[in-house]
């Protein structure tokens, strides 16, 4: 039997991540995954539900690019064509990771794996039946399942999760989202900009209550134009569905009210999953596995990373796990690696998009309390966005102390996932608004929010009123 330097159980972003860093240093590795490496992400959540928000964003500007000049008579949207060429994009990434893995000399063993005992991997193969892997490191990377909550007839109703809602071939005329967090609102606007009548229900106070509440607001207001209703407060307690038609249920504010839809997605999250690692007697709590900042595990010689784990502070994001998955493999090698996420970008793809890093203004003021600022810049001021004929939007920033650290980040408008990066850097590298100031950016570019932005904090705004 081949003893390995580390064997990681689970080839999501994390996992695979983790066995291609382990193997750029020179560790044995095996990487157990029981379906295609690229985990959730790449074969069915980030990856494909972009490919697919980026075709139905490119048909919704075919019909409403009268204002860019592009008139198109009979425009309509294929699809199947659509799923196909997002299936195109899993193929190509996953055999994309296949091949580096065989470069780095990592030893891919398809199968359901159960980690059995500290340091063994048993792992049943449809070929050979079962096979053992021995390591002297494990890493533990199961990813997260799809969280069903207790609504009445919700199962019988079958709805759509994110990989049914990926593989449709038509558009539904009228869907009824259960949940507002990413999952429902990505998925939402892809079918708004289809043409589906969309209604999202969400049981909190707020659409996507983990962003700050006014760029939330910017958000639902703009969706708003594209046929996406969002009602808030509304606590779903039966899903019934009758020939071609289900019914949802939701108490909205102590009043019962019905929303009827041709199709039900179930976008309310995603929880830790760790089924085949209980035998190894990991403590976890009601969020996952117990981790800490190395990502060690109550057991010695075992690992834990990405969606499986339950430390509170730890998004799930594909980019966090495969942070972690290097931090974990770097604290084998005996390198001094820990996690830190005080600046973590966090994206909704929607259109338009959303990002952010670091505190909430709510979030600051407890921290800091006066000494807090914040500056915002718009979008409609922006030549850029203006160009872009897409001015719904304003970079927010978050700023504490007397040399106004920047502490958050928040953006809303066109390519919020790209203007994020620059924020996340400035924070990682604790800039301040003079920092940001004084740097220069190219014009005209919508990054130049960011410096817009400063200069409104420093009192010497230049393109908009003060």
């Amino acid at each position: 039997m081949t003893r390995y330097d580390i064997a990681i159980l689970g080839g999501g972003p994390g996992g695979y991540v983790a066995a291609l860093h382990a193997g750029v240093k020179g560790a044995r590795v095996a990487l157990v995954e029981r379906d295609r490496v690229g985990g959730v992400c790449v074969t069915v959540g980030c990856i494909p539900s972009k490919a697919l928000l980026d075709s139905s964003h490119a048909y919704w500007m075919t019909t409403h690019g009268e204002d860019h000049g592009i008139v198109v008579q009979g425009a309509r949207f294929d699809l199947p064509k659509a799923v196909a060429r997002k299936d195109a994009v899993v193929k190509q990434l996953v055999g994309g990771i296949e091949t580096l893995l065989r470069a780095r000399k990592v030893d891919l063993v398809t199968g359901e794996g159960t980690l059995v005992a500290p340091g063994q991997i048993r792992v049943r193969t449809r070929a050979d039946g079962d096979t053992a892997i021995d390591a002297a490191n494990v890493i533990v990377a199961t990813g997260s399942k799809v969280g069903a909550p207790p609504i009445r007839g919700l199962a019988e109703a079958k709805p759509l999760d994110n990989v049914g809602a990926l593989s449709l071939a038509a558009a539904p005329r009228r869907l009824v989202v259960i949940g507002a967090g990413v999952i429902g609102m990505e998925l939402g606007t892809f079918y708004a900009e289809l043409g589906s009548s969309v209604t999202i229900l969400e049981m909190l106070p707020q659409a996507l209550s983990f962003a700050e509440p006014e760029l939330v607001r910017l958000l639902v207001r703009s969706l708003q134009t594209k046929g996406v209703t969002v009602v808030t407060g509304a606590k779903v307690t039966e899903v019934a569905r009758r020939g071609r038609v289900v019914t949802v249920t939701a108490d909205v504010e102590g009043t019962s009210r019905a929303f009827e839809g041709d199709e039900v997605l179930l976008g309310a999250g995603r929880v830790a999953s760790y089924s085949g690692v209980e035998q190894a007697g990991l403590e976890t709590n009601a969020l996952g596995i117990t981790v800490d900042d190395r990502m060690r595990t109550s057991v010695k010689g075992v690992w834990a990373i990405g969606d499986c784990i339950g430390d509170p502070r730890a998004p799930k994001l594909a980019h966090v796990a495969s942070t972690q998955g290097e931090v974990a493999v770097d604290t084998i090698l005996g390198e001094d690696a820990r996690m830190e996420y005080d600046a973590v970008p966090n994206v909704v793809y929607t259109h338009p998009e959303l990002a952010s890093v670091g505190l909430t203004e709510a979030q600051a003021k407890e921290r800091y309390g006066d000494a807090v600022k914040v500056a915002r810049f718009p979008f409609a001021a922006s030549g850029r966005a203006l160009a872009l004929g897409e001015t719904q939007g304003v970079t927010k920033l978050v700023t504490a102390g007397k040399d106004m650290r920047i502490v958050g980040v928040h953006v809303a408008g066109p390519q919020a996932s790209e203007l994020v990066a620059e924020a996340t850097l400035a924070m990682r590298l604790e800039a301040t608004v003079e920092d940001v100031v004084a740097t220069i950016h190219a014009h005209p570019t919508l990054a130049e929010t960011f410096r817009e932005a400063a200069l409104v904090a420093a009192g010497r705004a230049i393109h908009v009123a003060r």
